[in-house]
């Protein structure tokens, strides 16, 4: 696990081994928080939100019917 050091004006540099792991590149802007346990999170920032959203949550959709989902919805509304 890297360890880093943070400098003056809290200035952190983060190990190349892991920007590129995570595809993080000169002029990328990184999203940060702090939990209430002390930790802290960064995430790369996307580009385009709509493009990152797209697909999310796909795989619980996988062998359903979209047509016949909607069709038992509205079939259960009318009870």
């Amino acid at each position: 696990m890297p360890i880093v050091k943070m400098g003056k004006r809290g200035i952190i540099v983060l190990p190349a081994a892991v920007r590129r792991q995570v595809g993080i590149n000169e002029g990328d802007q990184l999203i940060v928080e702090a939990d209430i346990y002390g930790g802290i999170h960064m995430l790369k920032k996307p580009r385009d939100y709509a493009q990152y959203m797209r697909n999310l949550g796909k795989e619980v959709w996988q062998g359903i019917d979209p047509v016949e989902y909607v069709r038992k919805e509205r079939e259960s509304w009318e009870k």
